[in-house]
């Protein structure tokens, strides 16, 4: 009788237990069964956004490579870099696109549709390297619509690793649109003393540069 008293006990314990954390049960186990499939969602969607981008990246560099008429070519390359930009704003392939873009809308003389391309990889990237080459990309821009002093103000901060040397040389083709020639000298050979030494191509460029802008000797006084 004792035996059959204890499993009528278990059997009672069992019903209040289930009673009292059966809900809280059900619903972990829903809570954890949904993160799980909401996790393989995530991942799928993830997975085919990354892949759309990817197809529209390839699809691009054919356009920005291709032989098509100028405005052809910049308005499927700008096209195919807004589809990426909406989708995969937070990817390589959106910043890399947004380049290509600016690079087609300068190449057809398009220099508001460059800016704006350039800008957005400003507003989007946290990438030192990136913001850095947009910013030295941004300023030849601006500078060939005669702003000198905002293209200026873009490359004359501290640059980041790597592009100590190019910095100064745009700035220094800056100064030179704007007739000073001592500025632009400066810079130019600042850009020299950065330049890396295996850059032999750069350096003669450069030299030529620095040679341009040399101050006309004074003649000696009688």
């Amino acid at each position: 009788m004792s035996d059959h008293l204890t499993e009528e006990e278990q059997v009672e314990n069992l019903k209040r237990l289930w009673k009292e954390y059966g809900t809280t049960i059900i619903a972990s186990v829903a809570v954890a069964t949904s993160a799980y499939f909401g996790w393989n969602y995530w991942q799928q969607s993830e997975q085919q956004r990354i892949a759309q981008a990817s197809d529209n990246y390839e699809q691009l560099m054919a356009s920005a490579t291709s032989e098509a008429s100028g405005e052809e070519s910049e308005a499927t390359t700008a096209h195919l870099a807004g589809q990426i930009k909406d989708s995969a704003s937070d990817s390589a392939y959106a910043i890399n696109s947004a380049f290509f873009a600016a690079k087609a809308a300068v190449e057809n003389q398009d220099l508001e549709g460059a800016e704006t391309q350039l800008n957005w990889v400003l507003d989007n990237s946290e990438d030192a390297g990136f913001q850095q080459l947009a910013k030295i990309r941004l300023a030849r821009v601006l500078a060939a619509k005669e702003d000198y002093d905002a293209a200026l103000a873009l490359v004359s901060d501290t640059p980041a690793k790597g592009f100590a040397a190019e910095q100064a040389e745009v700035r220094g083709d800056i100064f030179n649109f704007k007739g000073d020639k001592v500025a632009a000298n400066q810079a130019y050979n600042q850009a020299l003393e950065n330049l890396d030494t295996d850059q032999q191509q750069r350096n003669v460029v450069l030299q030529m540069k620095v040679n341009d802008t040399k101050p006309a000797a004074t003649e000696p006084s009688a």
